[in-house]
């Protein structure tokens, strides 16, 4: 079972900021932006661990290679994946606090493209093919009280 953190996310020991990229890693704008200031994101770098950061990809730059109907969206199964590989360095790092910095109502639509409960039901289809949330994963308490995760 997840954790719920309520307000923003702090740079503190233990905490790992989880925030949406793009596969190039330019970390300009939202969360991807906060991770470069606080918490050790390099830019350049599109998806894993860095510093006290987590890249995880779901905005597209590249217009031929973004889903149609979606603003700068990577397709839902390649955020899956990408989800899936973050749960497993969770797993692998159970002394730090793996904090998703999404706090989007169900219906606002995001950076990405995706609405806030499109992207919460991906995260809980990876739970579910990965067998279950990492116990040092974090969501907001927005997240938490929507009922989708």
């Amino acid at each position: 079972m997840y954790q719920v953190f309520k307000g923003n996310i702090a740079p503190e020991d233990g905490t790992i900021f989880v925030f949406g990229s793009n596969p190039e890693g330019r970390h300009g704008a939202g969360s991807a932006a906060v991770a470069v200031r606080y918490f050790g994101a390099q830019y350049g770098n599109g998806e894993g661990l860095q510093g006290n950061a987590y890249a995880l990809p779901t905005t597209e730059l590249r217009p031929d290679k973004q889903v149609k109907g979606y603003r700068q969206s990577i397709p839902a199964e390649q955020i899956i994946a990408s989800i899936i590989k973050m749960y497993q360095t969770a797993d692998s790092m159970p002394d730090k606090n793996f904090k998703v910095a999404y706090r989007s109502m169900p219906d606002e639509v995001t950076l990405c493209g995706y609405s806030g409960s499109q992207l919460m039901t991906m995260f809980r289809e990876a739970a579910e093919k990965y067998g279950g949330y990492p116990s040092n994963v974090w969501f907001s308490e927005e997240w938490a009280n929507a009922g989708i995760l």
